[in-house]
């Protein structure tokens, strides 16, 4: 049941047929790219941004003479080695500049072609902060606009550094409208499998969240959970979710999305964009709010059990 997978559509001709496009976010980020501005996507985990980097990879070359090259910055730590995943091929003897100074290294990159347009998602904040804050001028010497994705609770950290001016378009992910709700449900499911009752019911526990979207069909489908008690466990969340703070709330979704997780769990830590101890934090708060039950696991060697934390709801 590919359709109800959690992997980001893909710029395919199989995954097109699943894909909801955000046509009108998607025009400007064409439109930016063709005037060689950079953008920077900013949505909450779930909110389909790989899928609309992937998107234009499949637009971009169709509809203007732009050629899009992805980088997935998840493992990347500094702007030079962003530079290098992204144009280190594509620029006149790169392989020469070990002990150049990091003036000539960064400067190297002003002889990348202009008619490409780097797609960066899943970076880190501080990869964030470092390429387009702290090396602002420097990237801004480099001849490509540059399409970014970000964590919505990353978005103010990033505002208010010197990387709020590198981007001159800003493009919020807010949550699809329960039309298009719907619609993403129909491409992925049938009839039998989802009845009129059971798509309205997830739609409205979705919130407009492409990923929570498909889990809920995924509940529904393949686990066979009864659609009025997940309309029951998705009111009960949301209440409790108006006593808790934003991130707490968002890792309470993560978690209802996951299954049973722990701070130390690297996937998790990477879809949030926090540490251990950040995690560590959060999940405090929804445990002091009664939001999720823990139980120590211990993996059979000698150190600390990891605590592992399931939601409530």
């Amino acid at each position: 049941m590919a359709a109800l997978s959690n992997r980001p559509l893909l710029s395919t001709s199989a995954d097109r047929s699943l894909v909801v496009e955000r046509s009108a976010e998607l025009d400007v980020v064409e439109d930016a790219a063709r005037r060689a501005l950079n953008v920077l996507l900013v949505g909450e985990p779930g909110s389909g941004a790989t899928t609309t980097l992937h998107q234009l990879l499949r637009r971009l070359p169709r509809e203007h003479a732009c050629y899009p090259r992805f980088v997935n910055a998840a493992t990347l730590d500094s702007a030079e080695d962003l530079l290098h995943e992204s144009l280190g091929e594509l620029v006149p003897g790169m392989a020469v500049v070990g002990g150049a100074s990091a003036y000539a290294r960064f400067a190297r990159f002003a002889e990348a072609p202009s008619d490409v347009v780097v797609l960066v998602d899943n970076a880190p904040l501080s990869l964030l902060l470092d390429a387009f804050g702290r090396h602002r001028d420097e990237m801004w010497q480099v001849p490509v606009p540059w399409v970014v994705t970000c964590h919505q609770q990353d978005h103010a950290t990033l505002a208010a550094s010197p990387a709020a001016d590198f981007f001159d378009v800003v493009i919020e992910l807010g949550p699809l409208t329960d039309v298009q709700a719907a619609s993403l449900l129909r491409r992925r499911t049938t009839k039998d499998e989802l009845s009129g009752h059971a798509l309205r019911i997830a739609v409205d526990s979705a919130n407009g969240n492409p990923r929570a979207l498909v889990r809920a069909a995924r509940r529904i489908v393949l686990e066979g959970v009864d659609p009025d008690d997940l309309q029951r466990a998705s009111y009960l969340r949301r209440e409790l979710a108006r006593s808790l703070s934003r991130p707490a709330a968002m890792l309470l979704d993560e978690l209802v999305e996951r299954g049973p997780s722990s701070a130390s769990d690297v996937g998790l830590q990477a879809a949030t964009g926090w540490t251990r101890s950040r995690l560590v934090q959060v999940f405090n708060e929804l445990e002091r709010a009664g939001a999720v039950s823990s139980e120590e696991h211990s993996d059979g060697r000698s150190g600390r059990p990891r605590k592992v934390f399931r939601s409530r709801y």
